[in-house]
């Protein structure tokens, strides 16, 4: 009990969730009303007193190792619901509510499995057990047990949930730079494939790092700031906060921010994606495209990506390329109407004029109020003389103050 409090204080949690979490612990009891944690605690001091004596070989140890470590993550598991809602990052919050995403299991099993005297190293994990599964930018979390033998286990709450088989680190992963990268592409093991290696300071700068997405730029700074005081390394939290400052119209900021998260994390998607559209609001194009291209290099998955490269070949007149793009933006997401109006315009320039029309009415369909898609399928009609058609399209936009204008110049102009 005073080791969980000793260590939820560690945190910088106050005194009342370190008091929540032991009365949800201690009521883990088993069939003669004994809190599990103690007999966990009982039953690895007297394996590891008798493997020490000689009395008992470390393969023994080592499965109960792993049978505590199972039974602690499926107790966690079955205590706090599985929720991906923001605010359940943070421990206060699971504590109150009872619910967890990736980040708090991985505070949870920190804390219960330190208290039982385990090494555990927490994760920040930026590749999962399946390839190209984890969301463009999304963060995840998981941990390391160090066994007896000083093979690790994996423990992924979020993700499974995962209990691996017991592994070498340094002979499954190599060590790149920051990061821990699989060897096997099989991964026969079902490991997470790349993640770095915190600490409890590393888990206080993921807290802070995630108040600070759900808080205004200037704000969000701050709490940016403090998590990099924690962990210097930080590549999250550099890219984060480069795009706080990108939001409040400070491009070069921005860029010097993403520039630092690239340098500890040379494969973040996310990244190269926001620094090239820093760079593109700066109208330097051509380093714009190099970070989109560099971006889909290190997620494939990433529309966003190739429709605004696209969005430049067209800006330089290379339709032909945008269109490209924009088609493979459509195969990644057949609902992303941008997508459609952006291939759209890129037809009307190349005179494919009833493809554009076809990609406006899907864009519309896609979105029924895209004033866009209207106004440039109108326009459309008016080259091919459907007059009627095109101040039906327009009607249907004179509320979009933008085209307002632009509306009443051509109608007269038609007129």
């Amino acid at each position: 009990m005073v080791k969980i409090i000793e260590l939820v204080n560690e945190l910088k949690y106050p005194l009342n969730v370190a008091q929540g979490l032991v009365q949800i612990v201690y009521n883990w009891k088993d069939e003669k009303g004994k809190p599990f944690i103690e007999l966990w605690d009982e039953v690895l001091q007297l394996t590891k007193r008798r493997y020490t004596l000689g009395q008992m070989p470390a393969e023994n140890l080592i499965k109960i190792e792993q049978i505590v470590i199972k039974n602690l993550g499926i107790m966690i598991k079955q205590e706090f619901e599985s929720n991906e809602e923001e605010k359940f990052f943070d421990l206060e919050a699971v504590v109150k509510y009872k619910q967890a995403q990736c980040l708090s299991y991985t505070i949870l099993i920190y804390i219960l499995g330190t208290s039982l005297n385990f090494l555990v190293l927490p994760l920040g994990v930026t590749e999962i057990v399946v390839p190209g599964k984890l969301p463009v930018g999304a963060g995840h979390n998981a941990c390391l047990f160090k066994l007896a033998d000083n093979r690790m286990v994996m423990v992924d709450l979020a993700v499974g949930p995962i209990f691996s088989e017991p592994f070498n680190l340094e002979e499954t992963y190599l060590k790149v730079g920051e990061y821990w990268e699989i060897k096997d592409n099989q991964n026969p093991l079902l490991l997470n494939r790349r993640f770095t290696i915190l600490d409890k300071n590393g888990l206080m700068a993921c807290v802070y790092t995630n108040i600070g997405k759900l808080s205004p730029p200037d704000e969000a700074i701050k709490y940016y700031d403090l998590a990099l005081g924690l962990n210097p390394k930080y590549a999250e939290t550099y890219s984060n906060k480069g795009f706080a400052y990108e939001e409040s119209g400070q491009l070069s900021e921005a860029i010097f921010y993403y520039d630092q998260a690239l340098e500890f994390n040379p494969k973040d998607a996310r990244t190269y994606f926001n620094r090239g559209n820093a760079w593109m609001k700066s109208s330097n194009y051509s380093m714009a495209m190099l970070d989109y291209s560099s971006a889909i290099a290190h997620h494939l998955n990433f529309p966003e990506a190739y429709l605004n490269r696209g969005y430049i070949y067209s800006t330089l007149g290379s339709y032909e390329e945008a269109i490209f793009d924009y088609n493979k933006a459509i195969e990644l997401n057949p609902i992303y109407a941008k997508a459609y109006l952006h291939r759209g315009t890129a037809f009307v320039f190349l005179e494919l004029l009833s493809e554009a029309i076809a990609d406006f009415t899907r864009a519309i369909e896609i979105i029924p109020d895209f004033a866009d898609a209207y106004y440039n399928r109108g326009m459309v009609h008016i080259r091919l003389g459907e007059i009627a058609k095109a101040k039906e399209d327009f009607a249907s936009v004179s509320l979009a103050p933008e085209l307002k204008e632009k509306i009443e110049k051509v109608i007269k102009d038609i007129t």
